[in-house]
């Protein structure tokens, strides 16, 4: 699957957004090695900013291995407020979450027009991880 389909894809799972308190809706879809699609939207929970709250790429992992899928490729992210979408990259705890489940990732956005790649590795830096390499 190419970018500009999982960036479209990631788009669709944004409208699902429940997103009232920031009103700032995130969509993300998440390629498997398999080829199989997993999307997800951030849910916002008034009763505990952070501690109840989930964003969309965490939606879409836990989705992804609650069915057994544990490889991942890249994953999309789009955001913004309305129907306005600017480049939305994933927050920090999803970067160290991404990391302790599939370092390697791509991420995948949309920059106006401008669909770019990143490496996650370049993203976080000095990611806490289990095996400490030399």
């Amino acid at each position: 699957m190419d970018n500009k389909e999982l960036i479209e894809l990631a788009k669709k799972a944004r409208e699902y957004s429940y997103s009232k308190i920031s009103e700032f809706k995130v969509g993300a879809a998440l390629l498997t090695k398999e080829g199989k699609v997993f999307m997800g939207c951030n849910i916002e929970d008034p009763s505990g900013i952070g501690v109840t709250n989930i964003c969309a790429e965490r939606c879409a992992i836990v989705k992804a291995i609650s069915e057994g899928y544990i490889e991942f490729e890249k994953i999309a992210v789009v955001g913004g407020r309305d129907s306005c979408l600017e480049e939305c990259l994933p927050c920090g705890v999803c970067r160290q979450y991404l990391n302790s489940i599939c370092p390697r990732i791509k991420i995948v956005s949309l920059d106006n027009e401008t669909i770019k790649t990143y490496n996650l590795q370049d993203l976080l830096p000095y990611a806490f991880n289990e095996k400490f390499d030399s």
